[in-house]
């Protein structure tokens, strides 16, 4: 075991850490969402990280996207994250794909999961749509002002995103707030990795929402 990792041995079994250190995920987009899931991803010891993105870094990016700084303004966000967590020196492989996502890409073909850390759901429908195509499992994040959605999308799931945020295709930018989206790409590691690992009470046929304000959580069933 990798010396770094010693801390959460005891939380997993041997084969579930095995499970662990060969997950390679998909994260679609590299801002918010995306740094903080990168950064957690890479913590725990997954095997690869592939980095989907093709915005630049923008100075209103800063208050959340924990892998970049004034330096990297104009820079391509992709190759910045990359540049980030490699300088750590662990084990994780990081792979930047400097690329618009679209409904015909190819996608790798060792993917075991996509993350959605994407700001809007024109894009993560498109997503849903690879996701389902590739039969991975897609797990969604949404942060807006002071409130967080979870929802985990099997390939044999009868819900889709688009049959549940049909009409969320708004241009509008959501107000955000560091903290929670911090919070909510830990849930979407969380939930994801109880799937992953084979666990009975990942998330399922519901949508976790989440009120950072009045502390509160609510899982909301979808059947």
């Amino acid at each position: 075991m990798r010396e770094y990792l010693k801390r959460q041995k005891k939380l997993f079994s041997s084969e579930e850490r095995k499970i662990m250190a060969g997950l390679n995920v998909m994260l679609a987009g590299t801002g918010g969402l995306g740094t903080n899931l990168a950064v957690q991803l890479q913590r725990i010891g997954v095997n690869k990280i592939y980095l989907y993105d093709y915005d630049k870094v923008e100075v209103s990016n800063l208050n959340r996207q924990i892998c970049y700084g004034r330096d990297d303004i104009g820079k391509a966000k992709v190759d910045c994250a990359a540049e980030f967590l490699k300088k750590f020196k662990l084990d994780t492989e990081i792979v930047a794909k400097n690329e618009k996502i679209r409904e015909d890409m190819e996608l790798p073909d060792d993917l075991d999961i996509i993350f959605d850390a994407l700001d809007n759901f024109n894009t993560r429908f498109i997503v849903d749509k690879l996701a389902q195509k590739y039969e991975l499992p897609f797990i969604h994040a949404g942060v807006e002002n002071f409130f967080a959605q979870i929802m985990l999308i099997l390939p044999e799931s009868e819900k889709r995103l688009k049959d549940i945020f049909a009409g969320a295709e708004k241009d509008e930018v959501p107000a955000v707030f560091s903290p929670a989206v911090t919070i909510a790409a830990s849930f979407q590691v969380l939930e994801a990795l109880k799937y992953l690992l084979g666990r009975d009470n990942y998330l399922s046929d519901s949508i976790l929402h989440l009120d950072f304000m009045n502390s509160e959580i609510e899982k909301i069933e979808l059947k």
